[in-house]
C-alpha cells in the first residue's frame, strides 16, 4: 500500500484555465462555470470552474473518470493495461504517461501533460519521489484528488467510493452520472448475501521470507466484513509483514490472494501449497484460495465484483 504525508486543512482556490474551442461548456456560463467546493482527505478544495485537463495516476481513478463521461478531458493516464474491458475503447488516443503504476511516475513526467487536475488512488503519487506535496502542486496551478479510501490514517470502506463519485461528479459537472454510478455500485454491494460462520481469512499480498498483508484499514478488510468473514490479522493496520509461525497459529479458513504483476496468483498458490511450514494450515490443506485482482481491492468501481468473488470463494 502506498503512503504519503498530506498537508493540513486549508482552502485552495485555483483559477482553472479552460482549454478547447468555443463549444467549451464553461464558456456558456452554465453550472460548470460556477465555483464548487469539495472536501478530500480533510482538506477543502474550491474550484472556480470545472477542470478541463485531467490526468489519472492509477487504474481505479481512470475508470471513475471514464465512467463519469469525462473521456474528452482525460489528457493522460497511468497503467491503462489493467483497465476494465468496458472502458478499453475509451482509451484510444489518450496519452500513456507510464505503463506501470509502481513506482509512480515523476512530477516532470506527469506535468508534461499539462493537467489542471490529477486524480489518484495511491497516496505516494503525492510523495517526494513523485508529484510531491499537494499544497505545493496547487500553488503551481495543478489541483489534485486522492480517492478517499487511500487517505492517510483513514479506515477505507465502500462508502468512500460513493463520496468520491459524488465529489468528482459535482466538480466535473456530472452529478447525474455520479448519482447513477452510486446507485449501481450500491445495488451490487447490497445484493451480495454474506456467508455464515465468520470464517477467518488471511489476505496475502506476496512475500516468501515474511508474508505481507494490506492491513485492517484497507478496503479489502471492509469487503471481508461485508462478506461475513473476519481478517486473520486485525491488529495490522497498514500494509506490512507478518510471520509464518503466527499464520500457522491463527489457522485461517481461507487465503485471499491479490493477483498482481510482481507475483501473479498462480505463482503465489504454487508457493503456498509447497511451503512446508504452512502445510497444516486449514486454508492450505483445503486449497481454499480466493484470487482477487489487486485493483479490485482498491477504492473504486470494482468493489461489487470483488465482494462477489470473496463470497463465492467462501461458499
Amino acid at each position: 500500500m502506498r503512503r504519503s504525508t498530506l498537508a493540513g486543512a486549508l482552502t485552495l482556490v485555483l483559477a482553472m484555465s479552460a482549454c478547447g474551442d468555443s463549444a467549451d461548456p464553461t464558456a456558456a456560463g452554465g453550472d460548470e462555470a460556477r465555483p464548487k467546493t469539495v472536501t478530500n482527505c480533510g482538506q477543502q478544495y474550491s474550484y472556480r470552474q470545472a477542470p478541463q485537463r485531467i490526468v489519472t495516476s492509477s487504474t481505479p481513478a481512470t475508470e471513475i473518470i471514464l465512467a463519469l463521461g469525462q473521456r474528452d478531458r482525460l489528457v493522460g493516464t497511468v497503467a491503462p493495461g489493467e483497465l476494465l474491458p468496458e472502458y478499453a475503447d475509451d482509451m484510444q488516443g489518450v496519452a500513456i504517461i507510464a505503463k506501470k503504476a509502481f513506482p509512480p511516475p515523476s512530477k516532470e513526467t506527469v506535468l508534461g501533460a499539462r493537467p489542471e487536475l490529477v486524480v489518484s488512488a495511491y497516496p505516494d503519487d503525492y510523495g517526494p519521489k513523485a508529484l510531491g506535496d499537494r499544497a505545493k502542486l496547487a500553488e503551481e496551478g495543478v489541483n489534485s484528488y486522492l480517492l478517499s479510501g487511500a487517505c492517510q490514517g483513514h479506515k477505507a470502506t465502500v462508502d468512500d467510493t460513493y463520496a468520491d463519485l459524488l465529489n468528482l461528479g459535482k466538480l466535473l459537472g456530472a452529478p447525474d452520472q455520479a448519482e447513477a454510478l452510486v446507485a449501481k455500485l450500491r445495488g451490487e454491494i447490497d445484493a451480495v448475501k454474506p456467508v455464515s460462520g465468520n470464517p477467518k481469512v488471511f489476505v496475502y499480498s506476496g512475500g516468501k521470507d515474511k508474508p505481507t498483508t494490506p492491513g485492517s484499514q484497507s478496503l479489502v478488510d471492509d469487503l471481508l466484513r461485508r462478506a461475513g468473514a473476519s481478517n486473520a490479522f486485525p491488529e495490522v493496520t497498514g500494509f506490512g509483514q507478518v510471520n509464518w509461525e503466527e499464520l500457522v497459529k491463527r489457522n485461517p479458513d481461507a487465503i485471499l490472494i491479490e493477483d498482481q504483476a510482481f507475483e501473479p496468483a498462480d505463482t503465489a498458490i504454487a508457493f503456498l501449497t509447497s511451503y512446508p511450514p504452512i502445510q497444516g494450515v486449514t486454508a492450505v490443506k483445503e486449497k481454499r484460495f480466493i484470487v482477487v485482482p489487486v485493483n479490485d481491492n482498491q477504492p473504486g468501481l470494482r468493489s461489487g465484483r470483488a465482494l462477489q468473488t470473496i463470497v463465492a470463494g467462501l461458499g
